[in-house]
């Protein structure tokens, strides 16, 4: 009977016949003291942890059935286990007989049709609501009732915290309600907590890294089921800092959620393709009351101007080539903007910038201002005590357009009237568009109506300057107001103008805005004394606003 042959052999294998396979004495000797030896057969060798019996294996010379002797299958070894040719032979006792060594399946991995992963439980339960709480003194815990989703009622049940982990947000509701307004005024005077310590806490936490609210529920949770007692002075210490800075969550996410809602519909109006942020690092503040957006000046009721352009350039491109009948240069014969678009002359200098009656497209670089903001910017809340500020939220190059300033057009004896109210609140939003005369008619009030630049702050060292622009309205006494970079301006940088500016072409401008320009040091008390202070803290800066 012809034996089967194995034929996956190195080269070296096949050569076996040439090399000396036999058995040492010394290996002998440990085969016959590690193993008992029957009829030629070695029995459970594979169990034989020891270095002989690996020994013994690794020189065994069916060097095939090595994992078989380690598997406790009994092989038989003849003395002969070669033919003339090299080929293994298998044992006469084995003839017939067909090895399988046999492979572990991993268990199949069941998915959905769509091909996610099907759940180690075949339902998984989802809290819906917590209805009720006691407190198990066996175990010392709070145990909550829970109505589980999709399941009646009969079917609730009672879990410890540790089970609703993963149900923050029903916890945390739960919490919320039993942690009523009454409960928590309650407790406050239980504490003996005031608004001082609100105000405290206030100073030394940050709002961007707020502790828990759950955690801090649960805290006061305990507090409420354990009342503590008057003498435990670092336990009631301890509890009005809890109370503090639950109070200060609270407060938080109704803030936060009153600030998204004013970035939304801020820039649902904006015109801008560019994101204005809105952000509050520093305090409780919220969006300022009464203030309404808009993106173009309005009209006071009792006003009713009309200068629309007569005539416009006929220009294809506006460039300085262009003879000097272009719209895009100035008095002095230069050219408005850069072919960047960035301003090409210096404050106090008209530009009038292309019309509705030109005939240039609307990529014409004479066209900046009324192609409106291309920056992204962010009013934010300031840590120097100004309130409300603006920042950028890129880089500006030297002379590029940030904003225009816009508000309710009214005339300067309204404008007298509010500034003596504004002036009391220690705010101002006033700005004279006195370009023309001395005598300004008309001012812009941004106190109420406005856009981004109602936020910028003053500076006697500013990175922003003030110039007039004349578009479709060439009314001498209403130019349009444009912010433009004086230099360039670094990533959530503030922007700053100085409130006492010269927009005219001849300084001084009118004698009131003149007389606050002299030097503080020099002015007398008199002056001074009702002044408001001016908290730039730059280098040059005149120690007062106004």
């Amino acid at each position: 009977m012809d034996y089967p042959e194995i034929s996956s052999f190195t080269p070296d294998q096949r050569n076996a016949h040439e090399q000396d396979l036999s058995i040492t004495v010394s290996s002998s000797k440990v085969i016959n003291s590690r193993t008992a030896i029957n009829n030629g057969t070695v029995k459970n060798v594979a169990q034989e942890k020891s270095i002989e019996m690996k020994e013994a294996i690794s020189i065994a010379p069916t060097v095939r059935f090595r994992n078989e002797i380690q598997r406790n299958i009994c092989i038989k070894l003849e003395r002969v286990q070669f033919d003339r040719i090299g080929r293994i032979t298998w044992p006469r006792t084995l003839q017939g007989i067909k090895v399988q060594i046999y492979k572990t399946k991993k268990p199949r991995r069941r998915t959905n049709a769509d091909g996610s992963l099907v759940s180690t439980y075949s339902k998984e339960f989802v809290v819906e609501k917590i209805l009720d709480q006691t407190y198990d003194a066996s175990t010392k815990s709070h145990m909550f009732l829970v109505k589980w989703q999709g399941y009646p009622m009969e079917k609730n049940t009672w879990e410890p915290v540790e089970h609703l982990r993963n149900s923050p947000l029903a916890l945390s509701k739960f919490l919320a309600e039993k942690l009523g307004a009454e409960v928590l005024e309650a407790l406050c005077q239980k504490l003996e907590f005031s608004e001082q310590d609100l105000k405290e806490t206030l100073q030394e936490v940050d709002l961007n890294r707020l502790p828990d609210k759950l955690a801090l529920q649960s805290h006061l949770f305990n507090m409420l089921m354990s009342p503590i007692r008057v003498t435990h002075v670092r336990k009631l210490k301890h509890g009005r800092k809890v109370m503090a800075l639950y109070r200060l969550v609270l407060l938080r996410e109704t803030q936060l959620s009153e600030l998204r809602s004013w970035e939304h519909s801020i820039n649902m109006l904006d015109k801008s393709d560019h994101h204005i942020k809105i952000e509050n690092l520093v305090d409780l503040e919220g969006p300022p009351k009464g203030f309404v957006y808009i993106n173009e000046s309005l009209m006071s009721a009792d006003l009713k101007v009309s200068f629309p352009p007569y005539s416009g350039c006929e220009c294809l491109e506006c460039d300085p080539n262009r003879d000097k009948e272009c719209c895009g240069r100035s008095s002095n014969n230069l050219i408005n903007y850069n072919n960047r678009r960035r301003v090409n002359v210096n404050p106090g200098t008209a530009i009038y910038e292309c019309n509705k009656k030109c005939k240039c497209p609307a990529s014409c670089r004479n066209r900046c201002v009324q192609n409106g903001r291309t920056i992204p910017l962010c009013i934010f809340r300031t840590s120097n005590g100004c309130g409300w500020g603006l920042k950028t939220l890129r880089k500006i190059g030297c002379g590029s357009f940030v904003c225009e300033y816009v508000g309710e057009i009214v005339t300067h004896e309204e404008a007298e009237k509010r500034g003596k109210i504004y002036d009391a609140e220690g705010r101002t939003y006033l700005f004279d568009l006195d370009y023309h005369t001395k005598d300004n008619p008309y001012t812009i009030d941004a106190a109420k109506f406005g856009n981004v630049s109602h936020f910028i702050n003053h500076s006697c060292d500013p990175n922003l300057a003030v110039y007039a622009v004349w578009i479709d309205c060439l009314d001498p006494n209403l130019p349009r107001l444009a912010f433009f970079a004086l230099r360039e301006i670094q990533k959530d940088e503030e922007l700053t103008f100085d409130y006492m500016m010269n927009i005219d072409p001849v300084a001084p401008t009118t004698p009131e805005k003149a007389r606050f320009l002299c030097t503080p040091d020099k002015m007398d008390d008199s002056l001074r004394s009702d002044k408001s202070l001016c908290k730039c803290a730059a280098d040059t800066c005149r120690r007062y606003l106004f």
